[in-house]
């Protein structure tokens, strides 16, 4: 490949670290945006109206303990997998909290 090609394709394809998640507006993505923005300062949130938008660098952990403490009520994965419509990036489900990071490179 030349090396005209090789900038093109690298203004193309830039590195990211970005995950995201997309879910489903409602009582419960209000409280998930609630307690992940009072534990991520720098989570980007962006409300399309039927879904809210979520983005950090690296990682999203929803700890579904303080999820259900925001709601006044237990949260569980079941719970939280009903509101996630979507999400880029490597997704890891335990039992008190679902993760969202980057996929390693190499």
């Amino acid at each position: 490949m030349s090396d005209a090609m090789n900038d093109v394709t690298r203004s193309i394809w830039k590195e990211s670290h970005k995950v995201t998640a997309k879910l489903i507006n409602g009582a419960d993505a209000e409280a998930i945006v609630a307690v992940m923005t009072a534990a991520n300062p720098d989570l980007v949130v962006k409300d399309f109206g039927s879904y809210l938008a979520l983005e950090n660098e690296r990682e999203l952990v929803f700890r579904l303990a303080d999820i259900g403490e925001e709601l006044g009520r237990k949260f569980e994965v079941p719970d939280f997998l009903t509101v996630l419509a979507s999400y880029s990036g490597q997704v890891d489900v335990q039992d008190d909290a679902v993760s969202i990071t980057e996929f390693a490179s190499g």
